[in-house]
């Protein structure tokens, strides 16, 4: 089975391209680096110890804007272009700072907090405040990080606000069993997508909206933004093996279908299969991405099982198959 070349290297071709992959029963690997301000050492760990490992690098690359303060967005940037340079695919998330506390607070519990939190005052008509003004400094620093992109010709598979229908994130669900907060959640996402596409003319993004795994969650549509507003569809999941139980539902949506992100849980930390992350995926979504390791932590494909055996695998789109 050979390599599907990428030659159209549009938004319109990359989705084509993703379509293709999917009908040929190949799927794309991803490897994402950490979210820390250290690159270097992140990508070294993350993506080129893949390279060291079996000669061949992920055809996909998954990035950070956000989760910790003081991220070089520059220097983040430089390694999508030299990737996408090179003829890969790039995806980037955004872990937003929380807007109504002091610091870098991400995970405030939308649930614990929802007498607190109301996105509706972020939005760009809304009444001026503290909390307005802190987040839409930073959805402008984003903007241009992302309009860098946009110059160098790099397509952005955008993966903002995921996770919705959890309550670890300030923007998620206000109960994980019936939440009443979707239309805010929507708003919120249309927000940005207008202010992006419009405002900062982002035509370099494709959108993706990434629940969770619905277990214990809120259902994965709960907080869906709407057709117009999302061009791919995903799911995150860290199941103890691997494991796609929620591909029917996505498929409801009749958008393209990939993984927002996968690895072991705790109890599997070093003992997740990759051919069997390779076979579930394969023919169903077009690409998965492997979240990275941390302290204690053997999330990433370099560190758990069969990963040479995957990465060699003609189903298997790596770098050297796609450009």
């Amino acid at each position: 089975m050979p390599g599907l070349k990428l030659t159209d290297r549009s938004k319109a071709g990359v989705m084509a391209y993703f379509q293709t992959i999917i009908k040929n029963k190949q799927v794309i690997v991803g490897q994402q680096c950490s979210e820390t301000a250290d690159m270097a050492l992140n990508y070294r760990k993350s993506f080129q110890s893949l390279f060291d490992s079996t000669g061949k690098y992920p055809a996909l690359l998954g990035l950070e804007y956000g989760y910790f303060p003081g991220i070089d967005l520059i220097a983040t940037n430089q390694y999508a272009i030299n990737h996408w340079n090179k003829g890969g695919l790039v995806t980037i998330s955004w872990h937003a700072d929380c807007p109504w506390t002091d610091g870098y607070n991400v995970r405030w519990n939308s649930a614990k907090n929802k007498t607190v939190i109301d996105v509706n005052k972020l939005l760009k008509n809304a009444p001026a405040s503290k909390e307005k003004a802190n987040y839409r400094t930073e959805l402008s620093k984003i903007a241009a990080a992302l309009k860098q992109l946009k110059d160098k010709g790099v397509i952005v598979l955008w993966r903002p606000f995921h996770e919705v229908n959890g309550t670890w994130f300030w923007w998620g669900v206000n109960d994980q069993s019936v939440p009443s907060n979707q239309k805010d959640y929507q708003a919120l996402w249309q927000d940005m997508y207008r202010a992006f596409t419009i405002d900062y003319a982002l035509n370099n993004l494709i959108w993706i909206y990434s629940p969770f795994t619905p277990l214990g969650n809120a259902p994965l549509g709960s907080m869906y933004p709407g057709d117009n507003f999302v061009d791919m569809v995903a799911v995150d999941s860290y199941p103890i093996t691997p494991e796609f139980n929620d591909y029917d539902s996505l498929r409801k949506f009749k958008k393209l279908v990939i993984n927002g992100e996968v690895g072991p849980a705790k109890a599997a930390f070093g003992n997740f299969d990759e051919m069997a992350v390779l076979n579930i995926f394969k023919g169903r979504a077009a690409y998965f991405l492997q979240w990275h390791s941390w302290n204690n932590a053997k999330v990433a494909i370099v560190d758990n099982l069969k990963y040479k055996e995957m990465m060699n695998d003609p189903a298997a789109i790596t770098l050297d198959k796609i450009k």
